[in-house]
């Protein structure tokens, strides 16, 4: 029987977009399992393109009622042409993310025999094996999060026959490019190390990565920037890696490092690793049917077959699992928060920076965070807010005059706030702080951890104040927001022009209602009265979900048409997942006009990038549409997933896989914490199934299974007391709990 949780691959990889991904939070590598030239870029996740630097447009307060007025007037091509002067920021971008180097192991073993590469998901291990003049050869690699250090075992079948030199470099690897990023590399006694500094000497990020190796016979020998390994029977190479954006001397840590790692045995080495990983890895358990046909194919073969037709429930199952990996694999307690590429980046110039958009992207890598019970790794990015509050605060009163923090739709690992990018259908938009924190909501939600809210909570308030002061009333007597952009799209004017700048396009008042309500709810939690009628007075004035003359829901203010129809986007559902107000059994016309949203959105071309696709899925299942949630599953496989199952937007994004994990669980379950829906959007394609270990945000650990597309029993087990509907397909229970009383339900035979 094959194991759901390994991608198998028969040929090395290419290019990056085939390498295997292995990480720890900290320390990320692509290893491309080639036999002639062994290749494994590195990254490490606070490398970035030079230190803070400060953005903010100090000329858009003196211009903030003039583009309001201009818009309430309805004069939007001149507030579309004044919008880069009065809101672009002084440069365009905050910093880029970059990679660490590259590790390279020269063998020149060629017309290798038996050739297999394999990603274990349930350590966390990647392994390569092939035969080469008779002789047997097998690796086995891994980053310890205990150890700080990368492991890449070798073994020869036979004695000393193990011979390859091993080098660092960091370069552009692209094809045509050669530009080298690194100031030195050298060799102190057994040691190579390389180092460099990115940014300029007064504000930037100096970097160090180490490499070490120990010998089981043979003998080491050392020639300029090689070290060169001879007759050996087994080597294991050490890697590790460090900025001084945690270390003040990042040559001396990964020294030192090294130093410690040499102490330890491989086995001890391997062992913590494992031990580490799986307590998170086993947190969760889901199987999607009985796994009876033996499928030892390999990932690129599999997704072959999926595109030519074929329904690969296993492949789907794996697909999961390695999402969760990859949630793992970047973002660690302690490390930043996995970014567009989680931790993974072979670019010194990256699409988008490989930074931080959190106008959906980086949002969307932590959906499926709380629920699979790995709550903790969901800390990075709720430490990225700390980070960004001062900067926040310093843009708010600057070009607002707001108390409070907001930043707009990129960050980076120094908290940047201002607008980014010269590009107005994205650059004036500044709800980024606010949904960003409401995932300090969620994680509130699921833990009760009163330390954590305490911690927290002023980054709420602070949100909160901008927002009471930004806003400001519109003729009907609503609270407004703007001058703003519906995320990425653009609208057709009376006059045929096109526009993006608006006042309170529909997501940011379904971010304000999401906000608000959740912020209302806290106060009430904590007995706290922090704003609250403040607060109250907002929630009540703000405008409606309106529906429009095609029976959408409106993504903007007024009825307009979209430039774009099929845009990636689809900002005005996110009231539908991930928010609330748009719900199956409360708000029957706002669902069907979520319906016809999607319809509209997909007959038109929508759907086309990954994330957006695994976007999709969520709202179909939020719709109890399950056939059309698994088509698109099937989409998202078929169309934006590449050969080593990395989401592809294109290019390579990782927000896609993770909101390809969580979407297959939304159609699993549905939790509004009061209520939750069992196998609401279940295909008949899923007929059976068994899902273990999903946390509820009601305080409880749900266990299910599931066949012939109904359920057949359900566990519930309450961390806290608890009193929830379970909507069970076509009824409903009510349930109250004690702390680690169950609920059992057993389905009539």
């Amino acid at each position: 029987m094959n194991d759901m949780k390994k991608l198998i691959f028969n040929k090395p990889a290419l290019q990056w977009e085939e390498a295997m991904p292995l990480g720890n939070g900290y320390l990320g590598a692509m290893v491309f399992g080639q036999t002639q030239k062994e290749l494994i870029c590195m990254n490490e996740d606070s490398l970035y393109s030079g230190g803070p630097i400060e953005r903010g447009n100090p000329n858009t307060l003196d211009h903030l009622d003039e583009m309001r007025t201009l818009l309430l007037d309805g004069k939007v091509e001149e507030a579309q042409k004044k919008a880069p002067n009065y809101f672009y920021a002084t440069t365009p971008h905050p910093r880029h993310y970059q990679p660490l180097g590259q590790v390279w192991m020269e063998f020149h073993h060629q017309n290798v025999q038996d050739y297999q590469k394999v990603l274990d998901l349930k350590n966390s291990i990647g392994s390569i094996q092939y035969r080469y003049n008779n002789v047997e050869y097998q690796r086995e690699c891994f980053i310890s999060y205990p150890n700080q250090v990368f492991v890449y075992k070798i073994k020869a079948s036979q004695n000393q026959q193990l011979n390859f030199d091993l080098y660092l470099t960091r370069r552009d690897i692209r094809p045509g490019r050669s530009e080298s990023y690194v100031d030195d590399i050298h060799i102190e006694k057994d040691y190579l190390y390389l180092s460099g500094y990115n940014g300029n000497q007064k504000n930037g990020i100096s970097y160090t990565m180490a490499t070490t190796v120990q010998l089981k016979d043979g003998c080491l020998k050392k020639y300029g920037s090689r070290l060169v390994i001879e007759n050996a029977t087994e080597a294991i190479v050490y890697v590790v890696g460090r900025t001084s954006y945690r270390s003040h001397n990042p040559f001396q840590w990964c020294q030192k490092q090294l130093d410690k790692t040499l102490l330890k045995s491989y086995r001890n080495l391997k062992q913590d690793h494992i031990r580490d990983y799986q307590n998170y890895f086993d947190q969760l358990e889901l199987t999607l049917g009985d796994h009876k046909n033996e499928n030892m194919m390999s990932i690129p073969e599999r997704l072959q077959k999926m595109k030519e037709g074929q329904i690969d429930l296993d492949l789907i199952e794996t697909y999961f699992h390695f999402g969760r990996y990859l949630l793992i694999s970047s973002s660690r307690e302690g490390s930043l928060a996995a970014n567009l590429q989680g931790i993974w980046n072979g670019e010194f110039e990256p699409p988008w920076g490989s930074r931080y958009t959190i106008n959906i992207n980086i949002q969307m890598n932590y959906w499926l965070a709380e629920k699979t019970g790995l709550s903790r790794l969901h800390l990075p990015l709720m430490q990225l807010q700390k980070i960004m509050l001062p900067r926040g605060q310093k843009i708010a009163k600057e070009m607002y005059g707001c108390r409070g923090t907001c930043a707009h739709h990129n960050t980076d690992i120094w908290g940047d706030c201002a607008p980014a990018d010269y590009y107005v259908p994205s650059t004036l938009w500044p709800m980024g702080s606010l949904w960003l924190s409401l995932h300090i909501f969620e994680h509130y939600q699921y833990t009760h951890n009163q330390e954590f809210i305490l911690e927290y909570f002023p980054i709420l308030k602070e949100n909160a104040l901008f927002f009471l002061d930004y806003m400001f009333k519109d003729a009907n007597g609503f609270y407004a927001t703007g001058p703003s952009v519906s995320p990425e799209n653009a609208y057709m004017t009376q006059d045929g022009q096109a526009a993006t700048v608006c006042l309170s396009p529909s997501m940011d008042i379904q971010l304000l209602r999401e906000f608000f309500t959740s912020y209302l709810q806290l106060l009430k939690e904590l007995n706290r009265h922090d704003l609250e009628a403040e607060i109250n007075e907002y929630l009540e004035k703000l405008p409606p979900i309106q529906i429009g003359k095609y029976g959408q829901i409106m993504e903007w203010h007024e009825d307009y048409d979209e430039i774009e129809i099929g845009h990636r986007h689809i900002s005005q559902l996110f009231a539908l997942y991930p928010g609330r107000h748009i719900q199956y059994s409360e708000t029957p016309e706002l669902i069907e006009a979520a319906y016809q949203t999607l319809q509209r959105r997909l007959s038109h071309g929508g759907g086309h990038t990954g994330w957006s696709c695994a976007w999709i899925i969520h709202f179909f299942a939020r719709l109890h549409k399950g056939e059309e949630a698994f088509d698109t599953l099937l989409k998202l496989l078929k169309n934006s997933t590449l050969d080593n199952l990395f989401d592809n937007h294109p290019p390579f994004q990782i927000d896609g896989n993770f909101g390809g994990s969580n979407a297959i669980l939304e159609m699993l379950i549905q939790d509004y914490e009061n209520k939750v829906y069992v196998l609401p959007a279940l295909s008949r394609e899923m007929p059976e199934g068994i899902l273990k270990g999903l946390r509820l945000k009601s305080g409880a650990v749900l266990n299910m299974s599931w066949k012939d597309c109904q359920v057949s029993n359900i566990e519930i087990i309450a961390t806290r007391p608890l009193t929830i509907d379970l909507l069970i397909q076509d009824k409903t229970v009510s349930i109250s709990l004690q702390v680690n009383e169950k609920f059992q339900y057993e389905a009539m035979c």
